[in-house]
């Protein structure tokens, strides 16, 4: 057993890596995550990290321009590129 980040309790399983580089993941770890997700890659030494890339929310559109009200049309066309951005995810 190992302990998580949150504290919790995550059974280790050995996965191998394939002539081809590829690993599968075991079902356990699969279900934790959204499927398509995109993951980060690196190692640590001997140890392979993955790291689930989340994608960035509105408000921090709006961080960038904290003194500054952003325009309407501004506003839309961040919200339109973001859901053009997650229907090419989901394709």
């Amino acid at each position: 057993m190992v302990v998580g980040d949150e504290g919790s309790l995550a059974a280790m399983e050995a996965v191998k890596i394939e002539s081809g580089g590829s690993i599968q993941l075991p079902k356990t770890v699969l279900r934790r995550f959204p499927k398509r997700s995109e993951l980060a890659v690196w190692t640590e030494g001997d140890v392979i990290v993955l790291k689930r890339l989340k994608p960035a929310k509105l408000s921090a559109f709006a961080a960038r321009r904290p003194e500054k009200a952003m325009p309407l049309a501004e506003i839309d066309a961040e919200v339109q590129a973001h859901r053009k951005e997650k229907r090419t995810r989901k394709a």
